[in-house]
């Protein structure tokens, strides 16, 4: 791989570093200022990325309002800008590893991200920890996969994330989320190399990406966490296979 054969590639990658550069002094002005304002320069930023990866978006459903989390399966890295783009002003909870990442975990910090480590001795503090993101308002996604997938189907759904909703003042309203992408050449799992893989989207897309908002339901609802994640879990699944299948198969 060589930048003279990816001249797209390349193109993409200079605009990408621009566009970091050009956003982040206006972003860090609101963040500054008018903080509430924030989401108004991460959206632009998240749609940016969007046009360099040449991924287009189709959006089923909308947010809820008053919304405390939602669950989304996890795909790729491409989750962030394909969700970003349509909720700026949400809190992403990511793993404790991006925050290491070179340039995307300090854009992932700027933005305010909520770090967790997969360990149990840490699970009460960081359910805490998001407990006081709701209390203050913050709506936060969540991967509860616990890491990404294929994209050809989705993985249990862990419960340790909805244990925030114990914790918090708030009603607890969760919407699930299904994300499908046409190419399955944007998903990014296993031992996959982020900086590859990033090329690769840049020089020739990432397709079709289809945003399913469920209908949201209450923590209330159910008789514990577990039963609210089987039921996330189910949900998403269901409208990631459906859209998945072939339409001859669909409609039988």
């Amino acid at each position: 791989m060589t930048f003279t054969r990816r001249p797209r590639a390349f193109l993409n990658a200079m605009l990408f570093l621009g566009m970091v550069l050009g956003l982040l002094g206006p972003y860090m002005l609101l963040l500054a200022l008018w903080p509430a304002q924030r989401h108004v320069i991460a959206r632009l930023f998240f749609k940016g990325c969007l046009n360099l990866t040449g991924i287009r978006l189709v959006v089923t459903g909308s947010p809820a309002t008053h919304t405390a989390l939602f669950a989304v399966n996890h795909v790729s890295y491409l989750d962030i800008p394909v969700l970003g783009a349509v909720l700026s002003d949400a809190v992403f909870v990511a793993k404790s590893e991006v925050a290491r990442w070179p340039l995307f975990g300090f854009l992932a910090r700027l933005a305010r991200t909520e770090f967790v480590a997969r360990n149990r001795a840490d699970a009460h503090t960081q359910c805490l920890t998001l407990a006081q993101r709701l209390n203050a308002g913050d709506a936060l996604i969540v991967f509860p996969e616990g890491t990404s997938s294929n994209g050809l189907g989705v993985r249990p759904f862990k419960s340790a994330l909805f244990a925030a909703l114990d914790l918090s003042h708030g009603a607890g309203q969760v919407q699930p989320i299904s994300l499908v992408y046409e190419q399955s050449a944007a998903a990014w799992f296993g031992d996959m190399t982020l900086a590859p893989h990033l090329w690769r989207m840049f020089n020739e897309g990432g397709g079709q990406v289809t945003i399913a908002f469920h209908e949201p339901v209450f923590r209330a609802d159910f008789p514990d966490r577990k039963a609210l994640a089987q039921y996330c879990e189910r949900v998403v699944r269901d409208a990631c296979l459906l859209d998945t299948m072939p339409l001859s198969a669909a409609a039988e």
